[in-house]
């Protein structure tokens, strides 16, 4: 019988694959504390909003970018189909406000092992285009981004 397992033939290949194995256990960690201080240290970005259900940050790049930080384990399906519905309700409502025509949902999770879901305003003529943004290394910084992300979500999330 064949196994569907990758074969190991050195110490250097062993160690990488034991480490993956690790790293994935560790992935999608759901944060306890939603604090504004607690979630701007792990994500090194801005809070923006808090809700019953999930904070909302944004990084400070000239290319809207929004993370949202779920408070507890999707795998309750009421719970992810209600958040996700959320994310295109403010999606929806930032496109009705002028932010872009264009938007990406994605769940990634690579670089940090904290549950999180990006919401991305994508135009032709922004810097990353039409590369994925987190493939993209320094982007442009703009520091006034979360200010105005959270001014035009204030009637969203009055």
């Amino acid at each position: 019988m064949s196994s569907i397992l990758p074969v190991i033939d050195d110490k250097k290949s062993e160690k990488a694959l034991i480490y993956a194995t690790q790293l994935a256990y560790f992935m999608d960690i759901i944060i306890q504390d939603h604090s504004p201080q607690n979630l701007e240290h792990l994500y090194e970005n801005k809070f923006l909003y808090q809700t019953e259900n999930y904070s909302l940050m944004c990084e400070e790049t000239d290319i809207p970018w929004l993370q949202f930080i779920p408070n507890r384990s999707l795998t309750d399906v009421d719970y992810a189909a209600n958040l996700y519905a959320e994310i295109y309700r403010v999606a929806e409502y930032l496109k009705s406000k002028g932010l872009a025509e264009h938007f990406n949902v994605a769940k990634i999770g690579n670089k940090l092992p904290y549950y999180h879901i990006h919401l991305v305003f994508r135009k032709p003529q922004d810097e990353a285009w039409p590369e994925a943004i987190w493939c993209k290394e320094n982007l442009t910084r703009n520091s006034d981004m979360p200010h105005k992300l959270k001014e035009l979500l204030a009637d969203f999330y009055a």
